[in-house]
């Protein structure tokens, strides 16, 4: 319920205004300046009091000015509780005339809270001040039966007629002229201790029989009450001996009020993404090209010999990287005809016939019988244009899949060479910067500028209160990019493939030097990603972004608590965890998520968060999210039950979502979930899978028999199957 209620809040106010819960909060506020609407978490089921008190507050939000309602208190002088209730009386029947079907709840609702004591227990009577009377009627209209003199008829006409807040103000200061003066009345002739058991002279007084007496003539005396309307030109501040709580129904229902929250719920923590340091953490293209020259001359430990050799694995793998590329040629050829063909479908669906207001002679004759006689022009819309987007995993875990994964992304880099549209592919890791830094104590070669080892120590993610804590290394190896070459495209493809062959199968990874694998910072890669791809789309005009992540495992870091300040201990800002809420309120969209919400079922709290991240680039860019999933654990063809249920539930509870996704991997070799994994297309692949291999036929022996060549044609069939099938796919989401 509390988020339609949020969302009510949103309409009634017309504007994309900050809607916030919170525990700590005792009552409804609204903070003009900041135009943030704080609500408390309600022990009350109430539908009528809910939508009663975000349509209050909605009104403060749309006629009340911060500026003008603290000039009218602490310049002009007039009673806070006065200028309250005229004010709200004011804003609420504003909000009624805007949105006439709320006016039900609003009577409803404050019918409902008076009958629980929240004006005061006695009911109204000629004996409660005018304008705690009026206060009253103001939110219960005439079915609250507040009783008024015609003397006092001028209080309640002038009330409802308020319109701006200068009428506001002249009314709160005719109702505190009267009171003040009806005060001032009342000590004249009763003294200063009326109310008291004994009067002036010593003679005993009974105040019951003067309350009675006045409550059956249902008058005051006429010395006490105002017999004519007061004018507010006369108004000169005195506010007489008032309290600030002098009147009782506004006291006790902002009092009263504090008990509708429910402060042992779970406290909603709001939070903000941090802005990453682009500067310190993209590793330039040009910089990453030392990967190669580490290829070319790596130094690998021989355990046999104990000692160091020197291998050139770029020498090593040229045969093998050749021939896959001309292999990948069929696949990529494919996916270039289904991209142009789609490309141009969609181009022609949005073709339209104009008409130009101009005759057509060729038509003229046919006048008597056809209307159609005019010129036409057919409106060509302008091609989209298309981007991509590529993460990869740079985690100690893809070592043995960083072979297939390669293969995979060179695919896709090849493709968007050969389509002419820009990419960039970038890889996260946190092993860079830290190797870099030892380095430094050692020796600093010539080449590092200054400025790089200033940056190497510098932050990573801004840090300001109410932001999500991102603490530790982080890089982006930037190894391709649209900007490049088709040489140095070339060459970045062979020292990735080099790379690749040194990994598969075993960890051989320091000679890879800064370039090492480490752990899996997807998390802070993510937020990176809300700021580069908007950069991405802006550089170069783009209409559609797709933005692909491969990877073969969940997240480990990321963001544990929000920072609260300097000041504040280190466990303050808790966002995760049992009775904590985390809420992300979109800076773009103002639309809000719940990280306990956010996935369907249980993940922990970095699943949760690249969920949330995932689902900002397609919420507020427009952007087409895909991830591809390495199940490594599989090792065979199928994938892991606890990687299905992780977006699916528990097997046992449904079973035929499972036998679908199931049957999917049987026929295409890949598992294929929509949306539940916060990308528009999420695929689990095992590595065992034919699918993100290469389609050659393999090694064919001279004497090979007749039975063993078919079957290693029909493996080579599937293999080039399997691949078109997953990039049909991404085709229906890349166009």
């Amino acid at each position: 319920m509390l988020k339609n209620k949020d969302i009510l809040a949103k309409l009634l106010a017309t504007e994309n205004i900050t809607v916030r819960r919170s525990v700590k909060a005792e009552t409804a506020s609204f903070d003009l300046l900041s135009r943030v609407l704080t609500l408390p978490i309600l022990k009350i089921t109430s539908g009528d009091i809910a939508d009663m008190m975000a349509g209050h507050e909605v009104g403060h939000a749309l006629w009340t000015k911060l500026s003008e309602w603290e000039k009218a208190i602490e310049k002009e002088k007039i009673h806070k509780q006065i200028l309250n209730i005229v004010e709200d009386a004011r804003i609420e029947k504003k909000i009624k005339r805007k949105y006439p079907g709320i006016v039900k709840s609003f009577i409803t609702g404050y019918k409902e809270l008076a009958a629980d004591g929240f004006f005061g227990r006695d009911a109204p009577d000629m004996r409660m001040p005018l304008v705690d009377r009026i206060n009253l009627h103001a939110k219960m209209g005439w079915t609250g039966n507040i009783p008024f003199s015609e003397d006092e008829q001028w209080a309640v006409d002038a009330v409802a007629s308020v319109e701006s807040f200068a009428d506001v103000k002249r009314v709160s200061k005719m109702l505190q002229m009267d009171y003040v003066e009806s005060q001032q009345a009342m000590d004249h002739d009763f003294g200063e201790d009326f109310g008291s058991s004994r009067m002036d002279g010593g003679e005993e007084f009974d105040i019951e029989d003067w309350e009675d007496n006045a409550n059956e003539t249902t008058t005051a005396p006429a010395e006490i009450r105002k017999s004519s309307e007061p004018d507010p030109e006369d108004f000169d501040g005195d506010a007489g001996d008032l309290r600030a709580d002098e009147f009782d129904t506004e006291a006790t229902f902002e009092n009263k009020k504090k008990d509708l929250s429910d402060t042992k719920a779970n406290e909603y923590v709001y939070f903000k993404l941090p802005k990453p340091n682009l500067k310190n953490i993209i590793v330039p293209y040009k910089e990453c090209d030392n990967l190669y020259g580490y290829m070319s001359d790596a130094h690998v430990y021989n355990y046999a010999a104990e000692g160091f050799l020197r291998k050139n694995y770029i020498a090593d793998t040229a045969d093998d990287f050749n021939t896959f590329r001309r292999s990948s040629q069929k696949i990529i050829n494919y996916m270039v005809k289904e991209f142009e063909r789609r490309k141009a479908a969609n181009e022609h669906r949005r073709i339209s016939i104009a008409k130009t207001g101009i005759l057509d002679v060729n038509k003229l004759h046919s006048y008597r019988y056809n209307e159609d006689i005019f010129l036409k022009n057919t409106i060509m819309p302008d091609g989209k244009n298309h981007g991509m987007v590529m993460l990869l995993d740079w985690s100690a875990s893809m070592a043995t899949n960083m072979a297939n994964t390669v293969k995979q992304l060179l695919n896709l880099v090849w493709f968007c060479q050969k389509v002419n549209i820009p990419f960039e592919v970038y890889a996260f890791t946190n092993a860079y910067t830290p190797h870099l830094r030892a380095e430094l104590t050692k020796d600093i070669d010539e080449s590092w500028t200054e400025k790089r080892i200033r940056a190497l120590y510098g932050q990573f993610f801004s840090q300001e209160p109410g932001e999500l804590v991102i603490r530790g290394e982080f890089s982006l190896l930037n190894f391709f990019s649209s900007r490049m070459s088709s040489r140095d495209i070339t060459r970045m493809g062979k020292a990735l493939y080099a790379t690749a062959s040194v990994l598969k199968g075993y960890r051989t990874d320091s000679c890879l030097n800064e370039f090492t694998l480490s752990s899996t910072p997807l998390v802070e890669a993510l937020i990176t990603m809300q700021t580069v791809i908007p950069n991405f789309i802006k550089a170069h005009k783009l209409h559609r972004t797709n933005f692909i992540v491969l990877t073969d495992g969940d997240a480990n870091t990321g963001g544990d608590r929000v920072y609260m300040g300097d000041d504040a201990h280190h466990n303050a800002g808790r966002f995760d965890g049992y009775g904590v809420q985390g809420i992300y309120e979109s800076v773009i969209t103002r639309k809000q998520y719940r990280l306990d919400k956010i996935c369907k079922y249980y993940t922990n709290k970095y699943d949760r968060q690249v969920n949330l991240l995932i689902r900002l680039l397609r919420d507020d860019h427009n952007i087409n999210t895909i991830g591809i999933f390495l199940d490594n654990e599989s090792r065979g063809k199928t994938v892991k039950r606890r990687h299905i249920e992780k977006y699916l539930g528990w097997f046992n509870f449904n079973r035929e979502a499972h036998a679908k996704v199931r049957l999917g991997v049987k026929k295409n070799g890949f598992a294929s979930i929509k949306d539940l994994a916060g990308y528009n297309e999420y695929y689990i692949v095992p590595t065992g899978s034919t699918v993100i291999e290469d389609g050659r036929i393999g090694d064919v022996d001279e004497d090979i028999t007749k039975n063993k060549l078919k079957t290693l044609f029909v493996k080579a069939q599937k293999v080039k199957f399997g691949s078109r099938i997953l990039a049909d796919k991404m085709m229906n989401w890349l166009v």
